[in-house]
């Protein structure tokens, strides 16, 4: 092992010391108090800034390392978010309770379990039981249930998850508008104005995190009439790219020109994502060459928000350069994933009790997955397994 992997591995164990270290036992299970959109202390379920997500880390150290205590809390914290009783969404895998159930989906996956958990199954189910809509993005809405249930069923192969995920596809189709903008959807069915009328491209809540979920469909069923939908909002994808740092970024909306975002959320790293893994499912060449330029483009910003976590920072432009690296085989993307890897280790703190790790703001600490420490610890270790573990949200 060559001495910047193993820096790596010290800061994983350092990630999951911080994450054994702030657990707290409760009536059911284990929880951690993580911090809110407004910088407060919280106990929440989801992915975005509560527990949900915390269990892809856990699941993953202890199939890279065997350690039997991440195994414990995981399970632990999937046990807390099925019994958590306070105001919480149901649906939507980064906003609700969608998330932790596909992190026990994720546990049954990597223990070879062929069996999905009860809170695999009741979130699923619950998803099936209601009217879809009326959000249609990757973060919370109808694209990230779809692919949800998709991957219930690809673990199941029962055959009521795929009609679901084929219900919420259907749905969204009925959502598109095509006009001189092109294709695209809203990100609410019913807000035709104000903020979110506008036309998002980013994976969060734009066009791109619905075509993934359209490309994957697609891919699982061999269904043409899910590729052209997804073909049809990729085009206009590519129609807002804009070149930068020598290669592409995307602004926030179709009606931006400005670039400010470069991040999995908004711009080139995460809509990067989506077309490598519709090259590796459509086949098209163009694809791969917009995904490589938004790679490209991405490392050129480099830590322009001064923040390590997925959803905002190094971590998540990381993973782009890590498919990319899988996509092309060009040995400079995984150099540059490491690169990322690195400079994520200057973001830990030291305090009394130990190291600890913060969200996107200095000074405040927290395990979550998309603003803190499991996050960031989930892509170190892809980086330091020969990018051989998925990403399990996307």
């Amino acid at each position: 092992m060559t001495s910047r992997m193993k820096t790596l591995e010290e800061a994983i164990h350092s990630i999951f010391g911080f994450i054994e270290r702030t657990a707290e036992k409760a009536e059911h299970g284990t929880t951690w108090t993580t911090i809110d959109y407004e910088n407060k202390p919280q106990h929440d379920i989801s992915v975005f800034n509560g527990v949900g997500g915390i269990p892809f880390f856990l699941t993953d150290y202890h199939r890279c390392y065997g350690n039997r205590k991440a195994l414990e809390l995981g399970r632990g914290a999937i046990e807390w978010c099925a019994n958590f009783r306070d105001k919480h969404h149901k649906r939507g895998l980064h906003m609700g309770q969608t998330g932790a159930a596909l992190a026990a989906l994720h546990r049954a996956a990597v223990m070879g379990e062929t069996a999905a958990s009860d809170l695999t199954f009741a979130n699923a189910r619950n998803i099936l039981s209601e009217p879809p809509g009326p959000i249609t993005d990757l973060l919370g809405g109808e694209a990230s249930n779809g692919l949800f249930l998709l991957k219930v069923w690809t673990h199941t192969r029962e055959p009521e998850f795929l009609q679901g995920a084929e219900r919420c596809a259907r749905w969204l189709e009925e959502q598109m508008i095509r006009d001189e903008r092109g294709t695209y959807c809203l990100p609410h069915q019913h807000h035709r104005t104000g903020n979110w009328a506008k036309v998002f491209l980013g994976v969060a809540h734009g066009i791109s995190g619905v075509a993934h979920f359209f490309v994957c469909l697609a891919g699982e069923t061999g269904s043409e009439r899910w590729a052209s939908i997804a073909r049809e909002l990729f085009a206009t994808l590519t129609r807002y790219a804009r070149p930068v740092h020598g290669g592409l970024n995307w602004p926030g909306t179709v009606c931006q020109e400005d670039m400010t975002r470069c991040q999995w959320s908004h711009g080139a790293a995460g809509i990067g994502l989506t077309f490598l893994n519709a090259y590796r499912v459509l086949g098209d060449a163009a694809y791969l060459e917009t995904g490589v330029l938004a790679a490209e483009a991405t490392f050129g910003y480099g830590d322009y928000r001064q923040n390590y976590t997925q959803c905002c920072g190094l971590a998540g432009s990381g993973e782009l350069f890590i498919e990319t690296y899988r996509a092309t085989g060009n040995a400079l993307w995984r150099e540059r994933a490491l690169d990322f890897a690195h400079r994520c280790l200057a973001y830990k703190e030291s305090v009394p009790a130990g190291d600890a790790w913060p969200t996107d703001s200095k000074g405040l600490y927290s395990a979550d997955f998309d603003y803190g420490a499991s996050g960031v610890g989930h892509f170190l270790l892809r980086v330091c397994s020969d990018e051989s573990l998925p990403m399990p949200l996307m």
